[in-house]
């Protein structure tokens, strides 16, 4: 389709994690000294998020977290699906048992409190090459991160399927070669 879409470099918190919903981008951007709480910052931009939707947040540093565990608690309860960190989280043996999934850059010890702050909930934030929007989808698993632009999304879902049902036509024809290849026929 000629649609780059993979945010790379990300891993998830734990090996199930799985997050399929609607960006809710936002900005983080380093600020020592910053006088509005990053937690709080974070809590708002949750706020104004669709239930099922997932936060993806772009964080200009990774030398402090841009997420961790109350954030996680708080978008568990809010409905939210899940989180992609460009950037550090935190405080990851917390979201394992919250089982919210979260992928992220990178893992620090460091609190991002008073030095990172929330910016722009909801506009365009570009993580690495790739532009994210509010409203695209967001498919996040062990495999990786990809984004598909909204008005692009009933396209690209469909040609999933049709990959999905030629894998299992595949699937069947090794069955049957198998199925040959250990009872061969003897003239």
């Amino acid at each position: 389709m000629g649609v780059e879409g993979v945010i790379s470099g990300l891993s998830p918190a734990f090996d199930q994690a799985v997050a399929i919903g609607r960006a809710m981008p936002v900005l983080v951007q380093a600020k020592p000294n910053a006088l509005k709480g990053l937690r709080e910052g974070l809590m708002g931009a949750i706020d104004l998020a669709d239930k099922g939707s997932v936060m993806v947040i772009a964080s200009g540093t990774e030398a402090c977290s841009a997420w961790g565990g109350l954030v996680s608690r708080y978008a568990k309860l809010s409905g939210i699906a899940g989180a992609v960190i460009y950037g550090a989280a935190r405080d990851i043996e917390e979201i394992i048992k919250l089982r919210l999934p979260v992928f992220s850059s990178t893992v620090t010890p460091i609190s991002g409190y008073h030095r990172v702050e929330v910016l722009l909930p909801g506009a365009p934030v570009n993580c690495g090459s790739i532009s994210v929007h509010k409203g695209d989808l967001v498919v996040a698993d062990r495999d990786g991160v990809a984004i598909v632009p909204s008005a692009m999304t009933r396209e690209v879902l469909d040609q999933a399927f049709r990959l999905m049902e030629k894998e299992s036509k595949h699937i069947d024809d090794m069955r049957v070669r198998l199925r040959k290849k250990r009872h061969p026929r003897t003239s």
